[in-house]
């Protein structure tokens, strides 16, 4: 059954109609604009929601702005009024992620400068995409993941270890850090957990276009 959702003057009768509305405004914006004052009273109302918003907020919210992630999709930055910025996700604040998402998506952010060293070094091998024939750039490019997945990946080294995934500790990243996935807190664990995925990952460089078409199939 579709649940509906609130906050602050604001109410639709089901969060998918709270998503395409919340995408609708933030579409509308380049990297590095800030919101209109109609757009932000939107965002920061929604903001409530965050299960981590009294951190995010910190010393009170100055201006809210549309930047890139690392997947260069649109996100928001808080600006607060003590000048320091983070980032914060509107689509936690209507789906929240469950630990087990939250935690893989730590072990991502965990080999993220191993996947960045085989992109650097493919852009200077790899001039068209495999796939669909385009030119390859660092910002139309991706790091595909082929046989395991990311998740058989994850599933396989923690199954042998015989760790529960959702029992991983997690840190928060500092809050002038640009990624603020969650951090696996055990050093030791993390240091097995890059040399696992240097010796049985295995890559493809396509253009984000053609890894998005393969995702779906």
């Amino acid at each position: 059954m579709a649940k509906p959702i609130a906050f602050g003057v604001y109410q639709f009768r089901t969060k998918k109609r709270a998503i395409e509305e919340a995408r609708l405004r933030i579409n509308k914006y380049e990297e590095g604009e800030r919101l209109s004052v109609e757009d932000e009273l939107f965002f920061a109302s929604l903001f409530t929601l965050h299960s981590e918003f009294e951190e995010k907020k910190g010393v009170g919210i100055d201006h809210i702005k549309v930047q890139r992630d690392f997947h260069n999709n649109r996100c928001l930055y808080i600006h607060r009024v003590d000048g320091t910025e983070i980032d914060c996700s509107w689509v936690h604040c209507i789906l929240p992620a469950s630990r087990k998402t939250v935690i893989s998506m730590a072990f991502r952010r965990a080999v993220k400068k191993l996947i960045m060293a085989y992109k650097k070094a493919q852009l200077e091998e790899v001039d068209v995409c495999p796939i669909l024939g385009v030119r390859l750039t660092y910002d139309n490019s991706h790091v595909s993941y082929l046989t395991p997945s990311f998740e058989d990946l994850l599933n396989n080294f923690l199954s042998e270890r015989q760790i529960d995934i959702e029992s991983v500790a997690l840190t928060n990243p500092s809050p002038d850090d640009t990624d603020q996935r969650g951090q696996v807190a055990e050093p030791s664990l993390v240091e097995e957990w890059r040399n696992y995925h240097q010796n049985n990952a295995t890559f493809q460089f396509l253009s984000a276009k053609a890894n998005l078409r393969r995702l779906k199939i």
